[in-house]
């Protein structure tokens, strides 16, 4: 049993950033970090919006409209087990965790994280001397889940069991006569050998920038983008996806690592015959299939012989594929 400990709690009064809804903060013992919505209370003005929170009771925001949650990170870094430190050479927040290093900026959509550059699809933002980060990349970094109630109004940051590696985003992006691409690459931290961790990323990099030279020395003009999607992601298995589009062309990319082989992966590697035999008979089927496994376990065949790609989704232990997954396949997607 767990007793309950106030870490953050309330803030009396409070003129809120429109479309902002506030939250409060509980801590338990077991490192699960808890915040329950209150009753959004709006004060807005012509000119100006302002937030303004009694002293040390930052807590975390919530903008609906964009869908995006800010949490104050050094009440969460701290709450969590973690340590935050200020350099005001750098004007950098440096966040500790189990040996993993994250470097922030207010303002900066660039960041490091484990030696890696990243790119953030929010920049941190510093509210009332408070320095906040979007939930999205501190669960990343501590590794938690981020689970919403709807019936107790309750979103909670929980410790997940287990190594599992961490995926953040940077991207390539170029332009040169009537050409402009951006494309997004997975930077992939938290594997057990190191030197595989950075083979991978740079084996990524440059199939990614070997996409975008191909595309610049194509004629005529136009853009090129992906979008990087993750799939399953656990601590024996990697699966990621891309989608977007070069001119007029819908294009999908995926990539399937397991991380004990250290290989990348064909599904005919990963069902039986017969498993393969049945995927035949409900969809087009070729030796170097483009698949990816979802978060939820399911499988995603991308069917590219027609003029616009399609993607077909079959549940991953449904009647078409249960028990036709190799037998160490089956264990730790379904086990």
């Amino acid at each position: 049993m767990y007793v309950k400990k106030t870490a953050v709690i309330i803030c009396v009064s409070a003129a809120m950033i429109c479309g902002a809804i506030r939250l409060s903060m509980r801590l338990t013992e077991a490192r699960e970090l808890e915040m329950e919505v209150s009753k959004p209370q709006q004060e807005i003005t012509a000119q100006e919006q302002t937030n303004i929170y009694n002293e040390g009771s930052n807590i975390p925001l919530y903008y609906d409209e964009e869908d995006v949650l800010l949490l104050p990170i050094r009440n969460v870094a701290q709450g969590l087990g973690g340590t935050v430190t200020w350099d005001k050479t750098t004007k950098n927040v440096a966040l500790m965790y189990k040996g993993k290093k994250l470097l922030l900026e207010a303002g900066n959509s660039s960041a490091q994280m484990c030696g890696y550059h990243i790119k953030l699809h929010t920049p941190p933002q510093s509210i009332n001397g408070c320095l906040y980060g979007e939930a999205s990349i501190i669960s990343d970094f501590f590794s938690t889940e981020v689970r919403w109630d709807s019936a107790k109004k309750q979103i909670s940051l929980k410790s997940k069991e287990g190594l599992i590696p961490i995926i953040e985003s940077d991207f390539l992006v170029g332009k040169s006569q009537g050409k402009e691409y951006n494309l997004e690459i997975p930077v992939i931290m938290g594997l057990n050998d190191g030197s595989y961790e950075k083979g991978l990323n740079k084996e990524i990099v440059q199939e990614i920038q070997g996409l975008a030279d191909e595309f610049m020395l194509d004629e005529g003009d136009g853009n090129f983008h992906l979008q990087l999607e993750k799939g399953l992601v656990n601590g024996e298995f990697i699966s990621l996806y891309w989608r977007g589009e070069k001119g007029e062309q819908s294009i999908y990319k995926t990539i399937n690592i397991d991380l004990r082989e250290q290989k990348t992966k064909l599904l005919t590697d990963m069902l039986t015959e017969k498993g393969i035999e049945n995927l035949k008979e409900q969809v087009p089927f070729t030796e170097n299939q483009l698949f990816y496994i979802t978060e939820e376990k399911d499988l995603a065949l991308i069917e590219t012989e027609n003029e616009e790609p399609t993607v077909v989704v079959l549940p991953g232990n449904g009647d078409i594929l249960k028990g036709q997954w190799q037998t160490k396949y089956a264990d730790f997607i379904f086990g």
